[in-house]
């Protein structure tokens, strides 16, 4: 019996997520990826042109469907802090949620760029500036509350912890256990933001 016709692109697009995400780009046989989004070889070449395409939706859909959501639900309302905290830790506290798989498709993306076309490094810097901002403004509203010290470089502090959350990620997916990289979060939001407490 042939595959279905209909083509659902956000579906197909979730579903190669997951393979590539579990997977990565290279070790993602086009057979799997096939089997992932229920296209055959022909519509899949008409709907992505290559593999290379492929990625190159799925990390756009990554970025605007699950990174964009993280970003709304952690670091867009609450107490300034602890938003940060949860968006530092959602990935590997959440890690059987299909949204984290215990790391951000970034820096799992960010180890393959070399494989990739130059778009997903334009996509990834895109994506990471996008982050880097959401911590600015959270970092802003604590230390307009006093809940940081005033001295601080919010723009410093911003591209400090831009760069340990991309390095947790890869930390996480490494070496999952929770206590310790719950410690480390703990450690270095102290240490970058010197909050008072």
């Amino acid at each position: 019996m042939g595959r279905h016709t209909s083509f659902n692109k956000d579906k197909a697009l979730d579903n190669a997520l997951a393979l590539f995400w579990s997977r990565g780009f290279s070790a993602s046989s086009l057979r799997q990826l096939e089997e992932a989004t229920d296209l055959h070889p022909g519509s899949l070449y008409h709907h992505f042109k290559n593999k290379e395409g492929l990625y190159l939706h799925v990390l756009q859909y990554y970025i605007e469907h699950y990174l964009q959501l993280r970003i709304q639900k952690y670091l867009s309302s609450g107490h300034p802090l602890e938003g940060l905290r949860r968006f530092l830790t959602a990935g590997y506290r959440h890690s059987r949620d299909t949204q984290y798989q215990n790391c951000c498709f970034l820096a799992c993306t960010s180890t393959e760029l070399h494989l990739l076309p130059d778009q997903a490094t334009e996509l990834v810097k895109q994506a990471v500036n996008t982050i880097q901002q959401a911590l600015l403004a959270q970092i802003i509203k604590g230390a307009e509350k006093n809940l940081i010290d005033p001295n601080l470089s919010v723009s410093d502090a911003a591209r400090e912890l831009t760069s340990f959350f991309l390095g947790l990620q890869l930390m996480a997916r490494i070496s999952p256990n929770q206590h310790q990289l719950d410690l480390l979060v703990k450690h270095s939001l102290q240490h970058i933001l010197n909050p008072k407490i």
